[in-house]
């Protein structure tokens, strides 16, 4: 087996075989030029020469700098890994040094969060199978390559709301959760449901080369890539395909969906709860100790409504928090009154007892 391949068969994601894959080849063709050379071919030459690895990378920095850091990061984190792996190892001060020069912190191209009348115009341009993932991608704040590792024996769709049972073999993190659906995202993986099967036959006698198993049991027996090109598709027919002119990624990605549920459920409940929801790791713990997956539903349907796409739910899950909240305010005011009335009566009757007993003494009372 080549260094490449039994390099990357440390890694179980497969984003990140693909990410360190990339990245390898941008470092070999930065240190021997763009030619046809195998990436195997370039990592057996590059690990049999006497090299000076910390000019090569400080090479490839400068020749990547101008892209986003994030990327630039993920390229510098996978070439260092890869000459760990293989016995070459720099100085701690050396990283430090490197690190310190690559240029801003933030991703260079500027996400926009569609507002839900936007995702209801992309999502209505896509298949049935597009529009039930991208629903349970807006409705769940899941990230995309969670929802496509989904089995069929991780929803429970009986439930209301519906719960989603993300295992940690599937998250960033390593950590399971569990993740709720809105009701119009039911109703869309119910009728998808209804023609998966053919879906999947479909597909499987379509290419003899990437046969497609007619028993696939997840929930979305799809790639990323079909993901990202029914998003794209849907996108383009909208006319919101828009770029940013600087990296020229699109500006709406269905990364962001995860941006739109977060902004939307936290401004209606716990925003601890919400990034728990989410699945980000500061908040998991926490929140799991103090709430019960119950807890966690009913508060997931007080703000399902600002989730909805296709009805006015969200017009009216906010006037149901703001009438909740008057009703708390009105409760408050009652509680005082009721507290000034009481007090009010307190004094009443020790006037009347200090008057029954002035009155006795006027009638000489003993």
């Amino acid at each position: 087996m080549s260094k490449i391949e039994s390099f990357l068969k440390t890694f179980n994601s497969k984003s990140t075989v693909r990410a360190y894959r990339w990245a390898l080849s941008r470092f070999f063709e930065s240190v021997y030029g763009h030619n046809e050379t195998s990436l195997e071919e370039h990592a057996e030459k590059y690990l049999s020469e006497e090299r000076d690895y910390e000019e090569d990378l400080e090479g490839f920095l400068a020749n990547i700098n101008g892209e986003p850091p994030k990327s630039v990061r993920l390229m510098i984190s996978a070439v260092r890994t890869f000459l760990v792996e293989n016995d070459i190892e720099l100085s701690d001060k050396f990283w430090r040094r490197l690190r310190g020069r690559i240029k801003g912190s933030r991703a260079l191209t500027i996400d926009k969060v569609p507002s839900n009348a936007e995702l209801k115009q992309v999502i209505m341009h896509m298949p049935i199978h597009g529009k039930a993932l991208y629903l349970c991608l807006v409705s769940s704040g899941m990230r995309i390559g969670e929802a496509l590792k989904l089995k069929l024996s991780d929803i429970e769709l009986d439930k209301d709301p519906p719960v989603i049972h993300i295992r940690g073999e599937y998250t960033k993190t390593g950590n399971s959760r569990v993740a709720f659906i809105s009701r119009e995202a039911l109703e869309s993986l119910s009728e998808w449901f209804k023609v998966r099967s053919q879906y999947l036959e479909s597909a499987s006698g379509k290419s003899h080369i990437f046969a497609k198993d007619r028993e696939d049991d997840r929930v979305f027996p799809f790639e990323i890539s079909t993901a990202h090109v029914i998003w794209r598709n849907a996108l383009s027919k909208t006319g919101l395909l828009d770029k940013d002119s600087s990296t020229n990624r699109n500006l709406i990605h269905p990364h962001v969906l995860r941006k739109f549920f977060r902004t939307r459920l936290g401004s209606v409940i716990p925003t601890d709860v919400a990034e728990a929801l989410m699945g980000h790791e500061g908040y998991l713990t926490e929140v799991y100790r103090r709430y019960t997956v119950e807890d966690l539903a009913k508060f997931y349907k007080r703000g399902e409504g600002v989730l909805t796409i296709f009805s006015n739910a969200e017009e009216v899950s906010k006037l149901k928090v703001e009438v909740e909240e008057k009703n708390k305010q009105l409760q408050s005011i009652i509680n005082g009154l009721v507290s000034e009335n009481l007090e009010l009566k307190e004094r009443i009757a020790k006037v009347e007892k200090i008057l029954e007993k002035i009155a006795g003494e006027l009638r000489g009372d003993s």
